[in-house]
């Protein structure tokens, strides 16, 4: 292989890179920043939808520069808007909480605007900075962590500050069933958190891929909510994030999680396309399995206090609607417990796994299809005062973005399953021998006639002369040397006394 092949063939994921940055800076531009900034709500100031698009321009540009120093320049005012929206969205949460008043949030259009902004800070062929990463993912790690458990605090203090005092009044059951349910709900929407923050601080490959996943995922599920016409009764915010603890898991979590998987996701990916990667994917499904236990389990429990506390409070809510909707969240936090357990070991079959990973998808989309029919409507008192932009007309919202981005996650576990099975096997059959295709008939020259030459025969070693025949030789010897007989003719044994 040519230099120049070579060159093309290494930048060919930084090409692919920069198309993923390029898209998402665009879909920033047409997808929400919070309830009243975004594409299509009309509050939108003119001036604020420019600084928008001011800053995506040299983010784009950046997407041609090849130094790594003037791209992170070119992407510094981008993050430095995403950062005043977050703060001004915790800001307010703070000063109104409790009033009633909706606060901004943080939408799906500055999380995937922030996944582009870092995909094109990035350097195209220089080796990034290991330990610099490390620092940086641990930082987003903890300050997303810290952010969720005050913003948790916060919600549970403002739910319950009027009704703990009056426990011991005569309502104390009412008002201790109401805060122990506002105890359930913050700390099922705060799990996801702890879990996923963990990985963000993790060093170690699988927990690295799995924030990848998770971070992916809730980039393309805030979209598809926002722009669903049912996107509404999926989430009251209509996928505009609020503070953790206020419905369901907050923009602490999604901003940390995207923004970790747009920095570390370009060598994570190419750990797990290449040879050998099955350690890697097995890990990183055992922990987005962990997760996904844990959401759908804390989602039972929230489902059998909504019964419980109903009956407390005497609610007309039908309880059948309840206990499916418990049912449908048990049974897949039950089958990603098995596959969490069974995914140990390793020589578990892989046709079961992908199998029961594919009825673990469908689960996952039952129950936002369930969340949304099965919950009783209500007409709205006014419907002139109706916002466009957040709010439905539903008793009680059940699901949630997180709920579609968990089902993008097990989307992207089954997917991981069958395409690295498929080259495992397709490796597997080219590593066996290849057998040799038969020889033709074809007809081959006869060969000569030969005499087949006599065997040699080995010479016999000479046998041991016996004694007559070595009293003859020395006799001649004697002869020979002029030796003279007196007497008459001498018997064997004079012969042999005389040698």
């Amino acid at each position: 292989m040519t230099e120049t092949s070579q060159q093309s063939e290494a930048l060919r994921p930084s090409r692919i890179y920069a198309a993923a940055a390029a898209v998402l800076l665009i879909l920033g531009l047409l997808l929400p920043w919070n309830v009243h900034v975004g594409a299509g709500i009309a509050e939108t100031r003119g001036w604020v939808f420019a600084i928008m698009v001011i800053a995506t321009v040299p983010c784009l540009a950046a997407l041609f520069v090849v130094e790594s120093v003037p791209r992170w320049a070119l992407t510094v005012p981008y993050l430095i808007l995403v950062g005043v929206f977050t703060v001004f969205a915790i800001v307010i949460s703070v000063r109104y909480g409790g009033t009633g008043m909706v606060a901004p949030g943080v939408g799906p259009g500055a999380w995937s605007g922030l996944a582009g902004a870092l995909l094109a800070a990035q350097p195209r062929t220089a080796t990034c900075d290991q330990q610099r990463v490390d620092r940086t993912c641990r930082l987003i790690g903890w300050s997303s962590i810290v952010l969720a458990v005050l913003a948790t605090l916060f919600n549970l203090y403002f739910r319950t500050r009027f009704v703990i005092p009056g426990i011991g009044g005569d309502a104390g059951i009412q008002n201790l069933a109401t805060a122990v349910a506002a105890l359930l709900y913050g700390v099922v929407a705060l799990a996801p958190a702890l879990v996923a923050g963990r990985w963000v601080m993790s060093g170690r490959p699988g927990p690295r891929l799995a924030a990848v996943l998770l971070g992916g995922a809730a980039v393309v599920a805030g979209a598809l909510v926002w722009f669903l016409p049912a996107g509404r009764l999926l989430d009251a915010f209509h996928g505009i994030a609020q503070n953790t603890g206020t419905v369901s898991v907050g923009y602490e979590g999604y901003l940390a999680w995207i923004a970790v998987a747009a920095i570390i996701g370009t060598p994570v990916l190419r750990s797990a396309r290449a040879a050998g990667s099955a350690e890697l994917w097995r890990y990183a499904t055992r922990c987005c399995l962990a997760l996904i236990t844990v959401w759908c389990g804390g989602k039972a429990v929230l489902r059998i206090t909504d019964v419980w506390l109903a009956g407390v409070l005497s609610l007309p809510t039908p309880p059948y609607n309840t206990t499916m909707l418990m049912a449908f969240d048990l049974l897949t936090a039950v089958l990603a417990l098995w596959l969490f357990v069974n995914s140990r070991n390793r020589s578990a079959s892989r046709t079961v796994t992908v199998v029961v990973l594919g009825i673990l998808v469908v689960l996952t989309v039952c129950r936002l299809i369930l969340g949304v029919a099965l919950v009783p409507r209500i007409d709205p008192l006014n419907p002139g005062t109706v916002n466009p932009v957040f709010g439905n007309h539903l008793v009680q919202q059940i699901t949630s973005t997180f709920d579609v981005t968990l089902s993008f996650v097990a989307l992207l576990l089954l997917t991981g399953a069958v395409g690295f099975g498929a080259r495992t096997s397709t490796k597997a059959v080219s590593a066996q021998p290849v057998p040799r295709p038969a020889a033709a008939d074809t007809p081959t020259p006869a060969a000569a006639a030969r005499i087949a030459a006599p065997n040699p025969v080995e010479a016999q070693p000479a046998a041991a002369p016996d004694r007559v025949t070595d009293v003859l030789a020395q006799s001649t010897q004697r002869f020979a040397a002029g030796t003279t007989y007196g007497g008459g003719p001498s018997t064997v044994g004079e012969s042999e006394s005389g040698s």
